[in-house]
């Protein structure tokens, strides 16, 4: 620019100073590797000295004019796909506030003595096990960490007619037979029954884990390839423990 100037003053020949404009930022491209960042310039309130500031890019990669480049992200996470990120995060969340809302409902009954408390713990410990299904898939088994890992409705009409029934069950025996309910339903029964949840719960998470890509919610028919016969761990002890897991927790 001071180059540009000087000439302009001599020879008063804009033609000349643009070339020379021109000729002179060719050469500082040439000399500098750095990228070629602009640095406007501004007068704060009209007066007073200049500041520089930075006309930085600060988008990101694969933003072109707010815009999102659809290439750059999986699309089995967009929606209404099989790994849809929201779909995954909404049964997460409600899975999530199901056990919250089960478990406190169920100590603050349980405390007043109100035999319905079976209900929303049998709620609570429904959501927890679906959860798990799909957080120990996901952890473990990444590539098959889609929606149907949460076995909600891939469990087929029958396992959904069974625990709906078991929920009506338990709600119309409580309020209607509560007499008979209790003498069923000793303390040692109860207690015995939640043990057994927490053993199931733990045993089938633990044989998930230590499947690792050996394990998958559909039953396989052949030998794929990568699969190997996990002996170790858990298996050493039981033959099937996601399956005994499974049974004993529900």
């Amino acid at each position: 620019m001071y180059v540009c100037m000087s000439e302009l003053l001599r020879d008063r020949d804009f033609s000349d100073c643009a070339a020379i404009m021109e000729q002179t930022s060719d050469n500082n491209d040439l000399q500098s590797d750095s990228p070629n960042i602009s640095w406007p310039l501004r007068r704060r309130g009209g007066r007073g000295p200049r500041v520089t500031e930075p006309d930085h890019d600060n988008s990101p990669k694969g933003h072109t004019n707010g815009n999102v480049n659809p290439s750059l992200y999986n699309r089995e996470n967009l929606p209404w796909q099989e790994k849809a990120l929201d779909g995954i995060s909404l049964r997460a969340f409600l899975l999530g506030i199901s056990l919250g809302v089960g478990t406190v409902t169920t100590a603050l009954l349980a405390y007043h003595q109100e035999q319905i408390w079976r209900a929303p713990f049998f709620l609570a410990a429904l959501s927890l096990f679906h959860f798990l299904e799909y957080y120990v898939t996901a952890a473990y088994n990444t590539r098959y960490a889609n929606i149907s890992a949460f076995l909600l409705s891939q469990n087929g009409q029958a396992y959904n007619i069974a625990h709906t029934a078991a929920l009506a069950e338990c709600i119309l025996t409580s309020i209607f037979l509560p007499t008979w309910q209790i003498s069923l339903s000793r303390p040692s029964v109860v207690a015995f029954g939640c043990m057994m949840i927490v053993v199931g719960q733990v045993t089938r998470s633990i044989a998930m884990a230590q499947a690792g890509t050996n394990f998958n919610h559909t039953v396989q028919t052949r030998k794929n390839q990568g699969h190997e016969l996990v002996t170790s761990g858990i298996y050493g002890y039981l033959r099937h423990p996601s399956y005994f897991g499974f049974f004993w927790c529900g």
